[in-house]
């Protein structure tokens, strides 16, 4: 096929399976791109969630996984954006910085060649092309009361950057989001971000770091992680590459997936778990301004 793509209903193509290859080959070649820019500046990053599970279990993709996760630390994550220099003209280093109608606190590296159209930012004026997912973390602080704060303050911290309530995490969280989007606006807005972020940074925190991000944290509670991790990454072997994971990669798909991380699951959950409306590997998603977004 000339072009990838999830149309109406989001069904795939009788080709599926070379579909989905042709987008897990395209996000393989970025993941080297990122990995050559990264040892370029001395920069670290580690395989996420199911990316870092395919490593351990399948020494490369889940079969059926549509996507690459990957960390790296807030600090790490400033300075990959720097260097957008470094890399080849059709990667672009998203965030909501660096692309101010993305609305997620985490950053993506975009190849603009490609077209890769969500449900989740349909019709936004941003870089839409195929993407590495990149999950920032920082210090998780030692004390609990402190702890405590800055999980909550991370919702209004999503919430803010998004201009919406969370998604997945229910009516409370929904209903919390529409309050603090009026409470914060305009010029409050923006310095209640900052004011946030700054506690992400620098809350003192020495032995655990954390996303505060999607399903690592609830109101109450968020998954946290030995900062000797990422200090200390495990290389294993991902497709054609040797790649850093956690540096207990066995102990992190623990924490991620339970006990049982190594069966697989029913094969009816075997499936991608973007909600895509189309993506190409060999279209640029500027060809579809006025259609997709």
């Amino acid at each position: 096929a000339e072009y990838i793509g999830y149309e109406s209903e989001n069904r795939l193509m009788d080709n599926s399976d070379e579909i989905l290859y042709q987008m897990q080959q395209k996000q393989l070649s970025m993941l080297h791109e990122l990995d050559r820019v990264c040892k370029k500046n001395g920069l670290k990053y580690a395989l996420s969630s199911g990316t870092c599970l395919g490593a351990v279990r399948h020494g490369g993709f889940i079969p059926w996984d549509d996507d690459i996760d990957v960390y790296m630390s807030w600090s790490d994550a400033e300075e990959l954006a720097k260097h957008q220099n470094d890399f080849e003209s059709k990667y672009f280093v998203q965030s909501y910085k660096t692309d101010p109608k993305f609305p997620s606190s985490h950053y993506r590296l975009c190849d603009s060649s490609t077209s890769c159209f969500l449900q989740e930012t349909q019709n936004l004026d941003v870089n839409h092309g195929i993407f590495i997912d990149i999950y920032i973390y920082y210090p998780f602080p030692d004390n609990k009361f402190r702890a405590q704060k800055i999980i909550l303050d991370s919702f209004i911290y999503r919430i803010l950057v998004a201009g919406s309530g969370p998604k997945n995490h229910g009516k409370l969280a929904n209903s919390l989001g529409t309050i603090v989007s009026k409470l914060y606006s305009g010029s409050r807005r923006k310095k209640k971000i900052e004011a946030i972020e700054n506690e992400y940074k620098y809350n003192g925190g020495k032995k655990y770091v954390a996303t505060y991000f999607g399903r690592d944290v609830s109101l109450t509670k968020s998954i946290v992680y030995p900062v000797e991790w990422f200090e200390n990454p495990c290389d294993l072997k991902f497709e054609d590459m040797e790649v850093p994971c956690p540096g207990d990669p066995r102990a992190y798909c623990v924490k991620q997936y339970g006990e049982s991380y190594m069966q697989l699951p029913p094969e009816e959950k075997r499936k991608p778990h973007h909600d895509f409306i189309y993506f190409s590997v060999d279209e640029p998603y500027t060809k579809f301004k006025g259609r997709y977004y």
